[in-house]
């Protein structure tokens, strides 16, 4: 014998039928909301060579970006190897926006060995006749500042997706 169908029934194979239908539909839509693809760096312009002023490198940076996703790009990161790293937020971040204009201080003192050697103490060794071991380490950090180095940046967009590194040479003078 066949089972009887009511009305009500009906409504119920219906709406399990449809709630079997609806329910890939639902996980392909929350699919598309998670995805977060990391915005892109179309080019960086930075000068060739910064001096200090004030005890600081001020480095102008212009950042050039898209972001498939639409998503404002929020923060710039930054690498000057070996021993700088730095983050800056982008000002008035926005989702049509596809540049940004930062500006990146490094203090002197942060690259280390700034001190001039005339006017450190241990410039003279024991004998009073000057010249250590130390003194050669600190001449070649000075030496190494004046040569030119990657300037490495990356953007991070609002769900804090990063992209891939983007260089520039600059020469802190």
């Amino acid at each position: 014998m066949l089972p009887r169908l009511t009305p009500s029934g009906r409504l119920g194979r219906f709406l399990r039928f449809g709630v079997v239908l609806a329910a890939p539909l639902a996980v392909v839509a929350c699919g598309e909301q998670t995805a977060n693809d990391a915005p892109i760096i179309d080019s960086v312009d930075a000068p060739l060579v910064v001096t200090a002023k004030n005890g600081s490198y001020t480095i102008p940076v212009t950042v050039l970006f898209h972001d498939n996703d639409g998503e404002a790009v929020t923060r710039l990161r930054y690498r000057l190897p070996p021993d700088i790293d730095g983050m800056i937020d982008v000002p008035e971040p926005n989702p049509t926006r596809e540049s940004a204009l930062v500006t990146i201080v490094i203090p002197e003192s942060a690259l280390g060995g700034n001190t001039p050697l005339s006017t450190r103490a241990d410039d003279r060794g024991s004998d009073g006749r000057g010249g250590s071991a130390d003194d050669e380490h600190d001449r070649s950090r000075d030496d190494a500042r004046h040569k030119p180095r990657a300037l490495q940046l990356t953007i991070v967009d609002g769900r804090g997706a990063e992209s891939l590194p983007a260089s520039s040479t600059v020469t802190l003078d």
